[in-house]
Protein backbone atom coordinates (compact mmCIF):
# COMPACT_ATOMS: atom_id res chain seq x y z
CA UNK A 1 0.00 0.00 0.00
CA UNK A 2 2.86 2.34 0.86
CA UNK A 3 3.88 2.75 -2.76
CA UNK A 4 1.03 2.49 -4.58
CA UNK A 5 -0.51 5.18 -2.59
CA UNK A 6 2.44 7.71 -2.12
CA UNK A 7 1.78 9.70 -5.57
CA UNK A 8 -1.13 10.53 -4.14
CA UNK A 9 0.29 11.86 -0.64
CA UNK A 10 -0.61 9.70 1.29
CA UNK A 11 2.41 8.14 3.30
CA UNK A 12 1.76 4.46 4.67
CA UNK A 13 3.73 3.60 7.54
CA UNK A 14 3.88 0.20 9.83
CA UNK A 15 4.06 0.34 13.58
CA UNK A 16 5.18 -3.42 14.87
CA UNK A 17 4.47 -3.81 18.45
CA UNK A 18 6.52 -6.43 19.96
CA UNK A 19 4.63 -8.57 22.74
CA UNK A 20 3.89 -6.17 25.60
CA UNK A 21 1.82 -7.02 28.97
CA UNK A 22 -1.79 -5.90 27.91
CA UNK A 23 -4.96 -7.68 28.76
CA UNK A 24 -5.12 -9.36 25.25
CA UNK A 25 -3.83 -13.32 25.74
CA UNK A 26 -6.07 -13.70 28.95
CA UNK A 27 -8.83 -12.53 27.26
CA UNK A 28 -8.71 -13.67 23.98
CA UNK A 29 -11.09 -16.98 23.47
CA UNK A 30 -10.13 -19.63 22.38
CA UNK A 31 -11.72 -21.21 19.50
CA UNK A 32 -14.81 -23.76 19.21
CA UNK A 33 -13.39 -27.22 17.98
CA UNK A 34 -17.39 -29.34 17.91
CA UNK A 35 -15.18 -31.28 14.85
CA UNK A 36 -12.14 -32.07 16.83
CA UNK A 37 -9.89 -30.41 14.31
CA UNK A 38 -6.93 -29.49 16.35
CA UNK A 39 -6.10 -32.99 17.47
CA UNK A 40 -5.45 -33.56 13.91
CA UNK A 41 -2.58 -30.67 13.68
CA UNK A 42 1.07 -31.69 14.44
CA UNK A 43 2.43 -31.65 18.11
CA UNK A 44 4.83 -29.45 17.13
CA UNK A 45 2.20 -26.77 16.55
CA UNK A 46 0.45 -27.38 19.67
CA UNK A 47 4.25 -27.18 21.38
CA UNK A 48 5.09 -24.08 19.55
CA UNK A 49 1.88 -22.50 20.43
CA UNK A 50 2.49 -23.25 24.62
CA UNK A 51 6.38 -22.24 23.86
CA UNK A 52 5.22 -18.77 22.52
CA UNK A 53 2.72 -17.99 25.21
CA UNK A 54 5.31 -19.00 28.06
CA UNK A 55 8.08 -17.20 26.19
CA UNK A 56 5.78 -14.16 26.18
CA UNK A 57 4.96 -14.72 29.97
CA UNK A 58 8.57 -15.22 30.60
CA UNK A 59 9.25 -11.31 29.01
CA UNK A 60 6.50 -9.95 31.32
CA UNK A 61 7.77 -10.86 33.82
CA UNK A 62 11.66 -9.86 33.54
CA UNK A 63 12.70 -6.65 34.48
CA UNK A 64 14.97 -6.38 31.15
CA UNK A 65 12.32 -5.32 28.21
CA UNK A 66 9.90 -2.65 28.69
CA UNK A 67 6.73 -3.96 27.90
CA UNK A 68 4.49 -0.94 28.95
CA UNK A 69 2.09 -0.39 26.27
CA UNK A 70 2.15 2.95 26.10
CA UNK A 71 5.13 2.39 24.16
CA UNK A 72 2.94 2.29 21.05
CA UNK A 73 1.29 5.30 21.78
CA UNK A 74 3.98 7.18 22.33
CA UNK A 75 5.31 6.19 18.65
CA UNK A 76 2.19 6.76 16.89
CA UNK A 77 2.36 10.67 18.21
CA UNK A 78 5.95 10.75 17.44
CA UNK A 79 5.16 9.21 13.41
CA UNK A 80 2.30 11.94 13.30
CA UNK A 81 4.66 14.90 14.52
CA UNK A 82 7.00 14.29 11.95
CA UNK A 83 7.36 15.62 8.61
CA UNK A 84 5.57 13.64 5.61
CA UNK A 85 8.49 11.66 3.58
CA UNK A 86 10.65 11.36 7.16
CA UNK A 87 8.72 8.44 8.85
CA UNK A 88 10.13 5.00 8.45
CA UNK A 89 7.75 2.38 6.79
CA UNK A 90 8.83 -0.17 9.28
CA UNK A 91 8.30 1.19 13.03
CA UNK A 92 9.54 -0.85 15.74
CA UNK A 93 8.20 -0.90 19.79
CA UNK A 94 9.74 -2.82 22.31
CA UNK A 95 11.08 -6.55 22.06
CA UNK A 96 12.11 -7.57 18.88
CA UNK A 97 13.84 -11.00 19.73
CA UNK A 98 16.59 -9.73 18.02
CA UNK A 99 15.54 -10.67 14.36
CA UNK A 100 12.62 -8.24 13.10
CA UNK A 101 14.97 -5.39 13.22
CA UNK A 102 17.46 -6.51 10.47
CA UNK A 103 14.39 -8.43 8.71
CA UNK A 104 13.36 -5.00 7.88
CA UNK A 105 16.10 -3.25 7.38
CA UNK A 106 17.49 -6.23 5.00
CA UNK A 107 13.93 -5.68 2.95
CA UNK A 108 14.26 -2.11 2.34
CA UNK A 109 16.61 -1.94 -0.23
CA UNK A 110 15.49 -4.68 -1.90
CA UNK A 111 11.84 -2.80 -1.90
CA UNK A 112 13.87 0.21 -3.76
CA UNK A 113 15.68 -2.51 -6.18
CA UNK A 114 12.37 -3.74 -7.05
CA UNK A 115 10.60 -0.45 -7.55
CA UNK A 116 13.63 0.43 -10.30
CA UNK A 117 13.77 -2.97 -11.57
CA UNK A 118 10.08 -1.93 -12.69
CA UNK A 119 10.64 1.16 -13.77
CA UNK A 120 7.99 2.41 -10.79
CA UNK A 121 10.88 4.64 -8.27
CA UNK A 122 8.84 7.72 -9.53
CA UNK A 123 5.59 6.65 -9.07
CA UNK A 124 6.30 5.41 -5.77
CA UNK A 125 7.93 8.35 -4.46
CA UNK A 126 5.50 10.45 -2.00
CA UNK A 127 4.26 13.34 -3.15
CA UNK A 128 4.46 15.92 -0.66
CA UNK A 129 3.38 18.88 -2.08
Amino acid sequence: MRSELASSGIDVVVVEPGPFATELFPRTPQPADEEGRAATYPAVLHEATEGLGAAFEEIFAGDEVNTDPSLVVDNFVDLVAMEPGTRSFHNLVGFDFGVVGPMNEAAEPLYRQLWEAMGLTEATALKTR
